[in-house]
C-alpha cells in the first residue's frame, strides 16, 4: 500500500518529536536509564524504516507503475518482476533468432519452446492480457523506476522527455518594463526578448559480454545479477557525465595531461557531446571558480555561493555536490548540518546527507577528488576537495531514449553479448556559458 504525502509527513514529524524530546532529556543533564535509551533508539529506527518505505513506495508510485510491482507467485520464474522478465527474454529472442537463421547453437528448438511457454506463462502473471507485448529490449518503466530512486546528481534538475531530437525549448524571458498609468490611456509596451535553446540527446552505449551454458535455468540464475549491473553502472554513468562531461579531448578536466579518445576504456563516456556541471567554473567561465587552499569551513560555503549573485538567493533553488573526502571533513564546520539533525525535512533530494543554510549537500562517488587547480591530473596524486553549487532551474536534463537492453549471441564465443544504450542531452538554460553564474566551484580543499 502506498502512503500519502499526509501520512508521510507525520511519520517525519514524529521523528522530529523523539529527537528533540531525547535531546531535552540531554540537555537538562537527566541521565536517561538504559531501557530507556535502547526503547527511544529502537523507536527512531523503526520510524525512519517506515519513512523510507513509504518515500520509496510514493516514487515507485510515479514511475513504475504501481507501490509494489507485481512478481510471479510460482514455477521457475517465482519472485521475478516484469523487468526480470524482460531481460530473460531478450536473451531468449537472440537464441530464437539464431535458430531460425540456421545458425547452429546449443538449444535445439524443442528446448526453445518450451522456454518460450514457461516465460509467457509467467510474464502473463505480471503483466495480465499484456505480457506478450512487453517488448523484449526491456524497456519497461521498472527499470527506468530503479535508476531514478538511485541517481543523486539527475535528481537535481527538471528532467524533459524529447518528442524529437534535436528538441528545441524557450529560454526564460526579459524583463518587463512598468510605467505610471495614466486613465484611458496606453501605456508602453514591453518588446520582450524571447530565446530558445536547442537539446541535442547523445548516446551512450556499453556492450556486456558474459558466457554461460544456453539453458533457462542459467538465464534465470544470472538475472537477479545482470538486473543489478546494470541499474549500478547506468545511475553511475549518468551522474558521472552530468558533472563530468567535456567534450575536449586534450587537457580534459577528467584527464589533464594527456589526449583520451572515444576509444578510451573508462574515460571515453566523458567525450560524450556535452559538457557538464564543472566544466562551467572550470573552463567557460573560471570566475566562477575559487582557489579556497584552506581546510572546510563555514566560510568556504558562503564564498561559493556568494559568486551565483542573483541565482544564490534562494535556497529551495540551490545544492550543493561534494566528494567523499570533503562531506567527512565538513562535518567539524558548526554550520553544516547533518542528516539526523534535519528532522522533518531530512532526504528532501536524493543522496542529500547534510544541509548548510537550508540548501542541502548532495555526496557524489562520481566527483572526485583533483588537483590544486580544479581538474584530475592524469596519472596524479588528486587530493584535493571539490565543493560544487548550482542553481538547480538554471539547467534542462534531456532524455529521448531511456535505457534500452538488447541481446545477440557470438557463437564462437559461446556467449550472450548485451548492449545497453541511452540517449539523453544536457544544457544550462542562459545559452551563454562563458557569463553564466548560475554555477560556482570551490576548489583546491585540503581533505
Amino acid at each position: 500500500m502506498t502512503l500519502s504525502t499526509w501520512e508521510l509527513e507525520t511519520i517525519k514529524n514524529e521523528v522530529a518529536e523523539v529527537r528533540e524530546f531525547y535531546r531535552q532529556r540531554l540537555d537538562a543533564d537527566i541521565p536517561p536509564l538504559r531501557e530507556e535509551v535502547g526503547r527511544l533508539s529502537r523507536a527512531v529506527s523503526e520510524i525512519v524504516e517506515q519513512q523510507r518505505a513509504g518515500e520509496r513506495k510514493a516514487l515507485l508510485a510515479n514511475y513504475g507503475g504501481g507501490g509494489d510491482r507485481p512478481r510471479v507467485p510460482a514455477g521457475k520464474y517465482r519472485g521475478m518482476d516484469a523487468l526480470d522478465l524482460a531481460c530473460v527474454r531478450s536473451v531468449l529472442a537472440a537464441q530464437q533468432h539464431d535458430s531460425l537463421s540456421g545458425t547452429p547453437g546449443e538449444v535445439s528448438p524443442r528446448v526453445l519452446e518450451d522456454w518460450q511457454s514457461n516465460l509467457k506463462a509467467a510474464m502473463d502473471s505480471t503483466t495480465a492480457g499484456s505480457g506478450d507485448e512487453l517488448v523484449a529490449t526491456g524497456e519497461a518503466a521498472a527499470l527506468w523506476a530503479d535508476i531514478n530512486l538511485d541517481t543523486h546528481i539527475a535528481a537535481l534538475f527538471t528532467r524533459v522527455d524529447m518528442p524529437t531530437n534535436p528538441f528545441e525549448i524557450p529560454l526564460q524571458l526579459g524583463n518587463v518594463s512598468w510605467y505610471p498609468g495614466v486613465e484611458n490611456t496606453a501605456t508602453t509596451e514591453t518588446a520582450l526578448t524571447t530565446a530558445r535553446q536547442t537539446l541535442t540527446a547523445h548516446e551512450l552505449v556499453a556492450e556486456v559480454p558474459w558466457s554461460l551454458t544456453l539453458d533457462e535455468d542459467a538465464v534465470i540464475a544470472m538475472a537477479a545479477e545482470v538486473r543489478s549491473t546494470l541499474v549500478r553502472n547506468a545511475v553511475e554513468v549518468i551522474d558521472d557525465v552530468l558533472l563530468n562531461a567535456d567534450t575536449t579531448a586534450t587537457n580534459n578536466i577528467n584527464a589533464d595531461g594527456t589526449t583520451i579518445s572515444a576509444a578510451t576504456a573508462g574515460k571515453a563516456h566523458w567525450l560524450l557531446g556535452f559538457d557538464g556541471l564543472l566544466h562551467l567554473p572550470l573552463v567557460d567561465n573560471t570566475a566562477q571558480g575559487n582557489d579556497h587552499a584552506a581546510a572546510p569551513s563555514a566560510d568556504m560555503f558562503n564564498e561559493i555561493r556568494g559568486k551565483l549573485g542573483k541565482y544564490g538567493v534562494r535556497p529551495s533553488e540551490l545544492a550543493y555536490v561534494a566528494d567523499v573526502s570533503t562531506y567527512i571533513k565538513s562535518l567539524a564546520v558548526g554550520e553544516f548540518r547533518t542528516l539526523d539533525k534535519l528532522g522533518p525535512q531530512a532526504t528532501l533530494l536524493n543522496g542529500q546527507l547534510a544541509q548548510v543554510d537550508g540548501i542541502p549537500v548532495i555526496v557524489s562517488e562520481q566527483l572526485a577528488q583533483s588537483d590544486a587547480d580544479g581538474k584530475v591530473t592524469d596519472g596524479g596524486a588528486n587530493t584535493k576537495g571539490r565543493l560544487l553549487v548550482v542553481n538547480r532551474a538554471q539547467w534542462r536534463l534531456g532524455f529521448r531514449r531511456e535505457l534500452m537492453i538488447e541481446t545477440t549471441r557470438d557463437i564462437q564465443k559461446r556467449q550472450n553479448i548485451m548492449v545497453v544504450s541511452m540517449r539523453l542531452a544536457f544544457m544550462e538554460r542562459t545559452g551563454a556559458r562563458a557569463s553564466a553564474t548560475h554555477t560556482a566551484l570551490q576548489y583546491n580543499i585540503t581533505v
